[in-house]
Protein backbone atom coordinates (compact mmCIF):
# COMPACT_ATOMS: atom_id res chain seq x y z
CA UNK A 1 0.00 0.00 0.00
CA UNK A 2 1.42 3.58 -0.71
CA UNK A 3 2.18 5.97 1.97
CA UNK A 4 2.15 9.19 1.67
CA UNK A 5 3.83 12.39 3.95
CA UNK A 6 1.47 13.45 6.19
CA UNK A 7 2.23 17.32 5.66
CA UNK A 8 2.73 17.55 1.89
CA UNK A 9 1.18 14.65 0.65
CA UNK A 10 4.39 13.34 -1.45
CA UNK A 11 4.02 9.89 -2.24
CA UNK A 12 6.77 8.21 0.03
CA UNK A 13 8.50 4.65 -0.84
CA UNK A 14 8.81 2.11 2.18
CA UNK A 15 10.82 3.17 4.38
CA UNK A 16 11.12 6.62 2.91
CA UNK A 17 11.14 10.00 5.54
CA UNK A 18 9.96 12.89 3.61
CA UNK A 19 12.62 16.27 3.76
CA UNK A 20 9.63 18.63 2.71
CA UNK A 21 10.01 22.01 4.66
CA UNK A 22 6.83 21.42 6.59
CA UNK A 23 7.67 18.40 7.60
CA UNK A 24 10.97 20.48 9.13
CA UNK A 25 9.67 22.95 10.11
CA UNK A 26 6.74 20.88 12.68
CA UNK A 27 9.76 19.10 14.11
CA UNK A 28 11.47 22.24 14.18
CA UNK A 29 9.64 24.23 15.74
CA UNK A 30 7.93 21.95 18.12
CA UNK A 31 4.55 23.39 17.41
CA UNK A 32 2.23 21.89 19.70
CA UNK A 33 -0.91 22.76 18.27
CA UNK A 34 -0.12 22.31 14.69
CA UNK A 35 1.13 18.67 16.24
CA UNK A 36 -2.31 17.96 17.62
CA UNK A 37 -3.73 18.93 14.60
CA UNK A 38 -1.81 17.03 12.30
CA UNK A 39 -2.12 14.14 14.48
CA UNK A 40 -6.25 14.10 14.57
CA UNK A 41 -5.96 14.78 11.15
CA UNK A 42 -3.36 12.03 10.12
CA UNK A 43 -5.26 8.90 12.28
CA UNK A 44 -8.04 9.27 10.28
CA UNK A 45 -6.81 9.92 6.95
CA UNK A 46 -3.35 8.16 6.98
CA UNK A 47 -3.10 6.32 10.10
CA UNK A 48 -0.10 4.47 9.35
CA UNK A 49 1.85 7.34 7.83
CA UNK A 50 0.90 9.41 11.46
CA UNK A 51 2.07 6.42 13.58
CA UNK A 52 5.56 6.01 11.69
CA UNK A 53 5.71 10.41 11.81
CA UNK A 54 5.05 10.55 15.95
CA UNK A 55 6.14 7.66 17.52
CA UNK A 56 9.55 8.89 19.08
CA UNK A 57 10.08 9.85 21.91
CA UNK A 58 10.45 13.65 21.09
CA UNK A 59 6.80 13.43 21.04
CA UNK A 60 6.19 12.72 24.33
CA UNK A 61 5.06 16.03 25.88
CA UNK A 62 2.17 15.54 23.01
CA UNK A 63 1.20 11.85 23.87
CA UNK A 64 0.86 13.46 27.89
CA UNK A 65 -1.52 15.86 26.12
CA UNK A 66 -3.43 13.50 23.42
CA UNK A 67 -3.81 11.03 26.86
CA UNK A 68 -4.73 13.85 28.92
CA UNK A 69 -7.89 14.74 26.62
CA UNK A 70 -8.95 11.35 26.61
CA UNK A 71 -8.67 11.21 30.38
CA UNK A 72 -11.33 14.38 30.72
CA UNK A 73 -13.28 12.50 27.69
CA UNK A 74 -13.25 9.40 29.49
CA UNK A 75 -14.73 10.69 33.03
CA UNK A 76 -16.96 13.12 31.41
CA UNK A 77 -18.29 10.02 29.08
CA UNK A 78 -18.75 8.09 31.90
CA UNK A 79 -20.80 10.72 33.89
CA UNK A 80 -22.88 10.37 30.71
CA UNK A 81 -23.30 6.58 30.93
CA UNK A 82 -24.41 6.82 34.35
CA UNK A 83 -26.83 9.49 33.55
CA UNK A 84 -28.52 7.71 30.80
CA UNK A 85 -28.39 4.32 32.74
CA UNK A 86 -30.29 6.00 36.05
CA UNK A 87 -32.78 7.58 33.52
CA UNK A 88 -33.84 4.44 31.70
CA UNK A 89 -33.57 2.68 35.09
CA UNK A 90 -35.73 5.11 36.89
CA UNK A 91 -37.65 6.13 33.80
CA UNK A 92 -39.27 2.50 33.93
CA UNK A 93 -41.61 3.96 36.80
CA UNK A 94 -43.68 5.71 33.93
CA UNK A 95 -45.00 8.76 35.88
CA UNK A 96 -42.77 11.76 36.32
CA UNK A 97 -44.00 12.37 40.08
CA UNK A 98 -42.26 8.75 40.48
CA UNK A 99 -39.74 9.41 38.55
CA UNK A 100 -38.77 12.29 40.68
CA UNK A 101 -38.99 10.48 43.87
CA UNK A 102 -36.91 7.30 43.00
CA UNK A 103 -34.49 9.74 41.67
CA UNK A 104 -34.18 11.71 45.17
CA UNK A 105 -33.67 8.00 47.16
CA UNK A 106 -30.78 7.37 44.89
CA UNK A 107 -28.29 10.37 45.05
CA UNK A 108 -25.99 10.71 42.14
CA UNK A 109 -22.46 12.59 42.79
CA UNK A 110 -21.57 13.46 39.58
CA UNK A 111 -18.51 15.28 40.51
CA UNK A 112 -17.07 12.15 42.38
CA UNK A 113 -18.13 9.92 39.11
CA UNK A 114 -15.89 12.26 37.51
CA UNK A 115 -12.87 12.27 39.57
CA UNK A 116 -12.84 8.63 40.07
CA UNK A 117 -13.11 7.85 36.35
CA UNK A 118 -10.55 10.48 35.87
CA UNK A 119 -7.99 8.86 38.41
CA UNK A 120 -9.10 5.21 37.65
CA UNK A 121 -8.49 5.97 33.77
CA UNK A 122 -4.96 7.51 34.16
CA UNK A 123 -3.85 4.61 36.62
CA UNK A 124 -4.80 2.32 33.65
CA UNK A 125 -2.96 4.02 31.15
CA UNK A 126 -0.04 3.61 33.03
CA UNK A 127 -0.42 -0.18 33.55
CA UNK A 128 -0.98 -0.92 29.95
CA UNK A 129 1.76 1.01 28.56
CA UNK A 130 4.49 0.00 31.28
CA UNK A 131 3.39 -4.06 30.23
CA UNK A 132 3.39 -3.39 26.73
CA UNK A 133 6.55 -2.15 27.30
CA UNK A 134 7.38 -5.01 29.55
CA UNK A 135 6.50 -7.35 27.03
CA UNK A 136 7.91 -5.20 24.03
CA UNK A 137 11.49 -4.38 25.12
CA UNK A 138 12.12 -7.27 28.00
CA UNK A 139 10.51 -10.30 26.75
CA UNK A 140 10.55 -9.82 23.03
CA UNK A 141 13.96 -7.32 22.80
CA UNK A 142 12.24 -3.90 21.61
CA UNK A 143 12.94 -0.54 21.73
CA UNK A 144 14.15 -0.05 25.46
CA UNK A 145 12.45 3.52 25.37
CA UNK A 146 9.32 3.70 27.46
CA UNK A 147 8.47 7.41 26.26
CA UNK A 148 8.82 5.93 22.61
CA UNK A 149 5.90 3.06 24.14
CA UNK A 150 4.20 5.62 25.62
CA UNK A 151 4.05 8.10 23.14
CA UNK A 152 2.69 5.53 20.67
CA UNK A 153 -0.28 4.58 22.94
CA UNK A 154 -0.47 8.58 23.59
CA UNK A 155 -1.02 9.30 19.66
CA UNK A 156 -3.18 6.09 18.91
CA UNK A 157 -5.71 7.58 22.03
CA UNK A 158 -7.17 10.33 19.29
CA UNK A 159 -9.55 7.79 17.86
CA UNK A 160 -10.85 6.82 21.09
CA UNK A 161 -11.51 10.48 22.34
CA UNK A 162 -13.62 11.39 18.87
CA UNK A 163 -14.88 7.70 19.54
CA UNK A 164 -16.06 8.99 23.33
CA UNK A 165 -17.00 12.27 21.81
CA UNK A 166 -19.06 10.71 19.27
CA UNK A 167 -20.56 7.79 20.88
CA UNK A 168 -21.75 10.60 23.84
CA UNK A 169 -23.16 12.27 21.35
CA UNK A 170 -25.05 9.57 19.74
CA UNK A 171 -26.34 7.98 22.78
CA UNK A 172 -28.48 11.31 23.85
CA UNK A 173 -30.57 10.26 20.22
CA UNK A 174 -30.49 6.50 20.86
CA UNK A 175 -28.53 4.26 23.08
CA UNK A 176 -27.91 1.86 21.39
CA UNK A 177 -26.76 3.51 18.60
CA UNK A 178 -24.04 5.20 20.71
CA UNK A 179 -23.14 1.73 21.63
CA UNK A 180 -22.66 0.70 18.23
CA UNK A 181 -19.76 3.97 17.39
CA UNK A 182 -18.44 3.08 20.91
CA UNK A 183 -17.74 -0.49 19.51
CA UNK A 184 -16.82 0.07 15.92
CA UNK A 185 -14.25 3.02 17.59
CA UNK A 186 -12.93 0.64 19.98
CA UNK A 187 -12.09 -2.04 17.52
CA UNK A 188 -10.57 0.55 15.13
CA UNK A 189 -8.73 1.66 18.17
CA UNK A 190 -7.25 -1.79 18.84
CA UNK A 191 -5.98 -2.60 15.42
CA UNK A 192 -4.09 0.84 15.15
CA UNK A 193 -2.58 -0.27 18.43
CA UNK A 194 -1.51 -3.33 17.28
CA UNK A 195 0.01 -1.55 14.08
CA UNK A 196 1.72 1.25 16.17
CA UNK A 197 3.58 -2.08 17.56
CA UNK A 198 5.54 -2.26 14.53
CA UNK A 199 7.73 0.66 15.07
CA UNK A 200 8.84 -0.48 18.96
CA UNK A 201 11.67 -2.23 17.45
CA UNK A 202 10.85 -5.62 17.04
CA UNK A 203 11.66 -5.95 13.32
CA UNK A 204 10.00 -9.78 13.24
CA UNK A 205 6.34 -8.77 12.21
CA UNK A 206 5.87 -12.57 12.83
CA UNK A 207 6.08 -11.71 16.88
CA UNK A 208 4.00 -8.36 17.21
CA UNK A 209 0.96 -10.53 17.19
CA UNK A 210 2.15 -12.02 20.22
CA UNK A 211 3.22 -9.08 21.91
CA UNK A 212 -0.36 -7.49 21.47
CA UNK A 213 -1.88 -11.08 23.13
CA UNK A 214 0.96 -11.17 26.27
CA UNK A 215 0.10 -7.62 27.15
CA UNK A 216 -3.60 -8.08 26.56
CA UNK A 217 -3.20 -11.14 29.03
CA UNK A 218 -1.20 -9.44 31.49
CA UNK A 219 -3.48 -6.70 31.62
CA UNK A 220 -6.70 -8.89 32.35
CA UNK A 221 -4.60 -10.29 35.19
CA UNK A 222 -3.95 -7.60 36.78
CA UNK A 223 -7.53 -5.69 36.11
CA UNK A 224 -8.64 -9.46 37.79
CA UNK A 225 -6.37 -9.21 40.92
CA UNK A 226 -7.22 -5.53 41.31
CA UNK A 227 -10.78 -6.22 41.56
CA UNK A 228 -10.27 -9.19 43.87
CA UNK A 229 -8.63 -7.11 46.25
CA UNK A 230 -10.68 -3.57 45.92
CA UNK A 231 -13.49 -6.56 46.20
Amino acid sequence: MAKFCIHCGKKLEDGEVCNCRASQNVVANGNMGTDMLEVLKGMFARPIDTLKAYTDGKHFSLALILLGILAIVTALFTCSLVKNSADALFGSFGSASLYSMAMTQVEVSYLKVFFTALVVFIIFVFIYTGLLYLVNSVIFKGDKDFKKVFTMYGIVSVISSVTLLVSSIFMFVHFALGFIVLTLGMLLNMVYTYKGIEFLGVKDQNKHGYIYLLTAVFYAIVLAILMLILS
